[in-house]
């Protein structure tokens, strides 16, 4: 039984309904996913509990993870090195765009059987 080395990249991304520019980006982020990295996954929504870094109160949020399997063995110290830095671009995009204080991308390693 033959095994595959991936990285599974998982972006946290905050539901809001009070704007438009929320759903275009998850959209577009899963489509450009699936696009070029052949499948994304989107779940359903989840409830999270967030302690803000600027307000002393706790802020309940509705987010959404959106995953994709990565080609890449993280083992593979140059191309975790390009992956980290795609990532970092992404995350400073997606704050940017999405007024947002910080948003979570984590990679792990995943062992696919194919």
């Amino acid at each position: 039984m033959p095994l595959e080395k991936r990285t599974r990249v998982e972006i946290f991304l905050p539901i809001r309904s009070d704007t438009v520019v929320y759903r275009t980006v998850t959209e577009w982020l899963a489509e450009e996913l699936a696009f070029s990295r052949g499948g994304s996954t989107l779940t359903t929504p989840f409830t999270g509990l967030y302690s803000s870094t600027t307000e002393k109160t706790l802020t309940r949020d509705q987010i959404q993870i959106l995953f994709c399997d990565f080609d890449l063995d993280s083992e593979d110290l140059d191309g975790r090195a390009e992956l980290v830095s795609y990532l970092n671009d992404l995350r400073l995009m997606l704050m940017e765009i999405l007024h947002e204080e910080d948003v979570w991308i984590i990679y792990h390693s995943v062992t696919r059987i194919s």
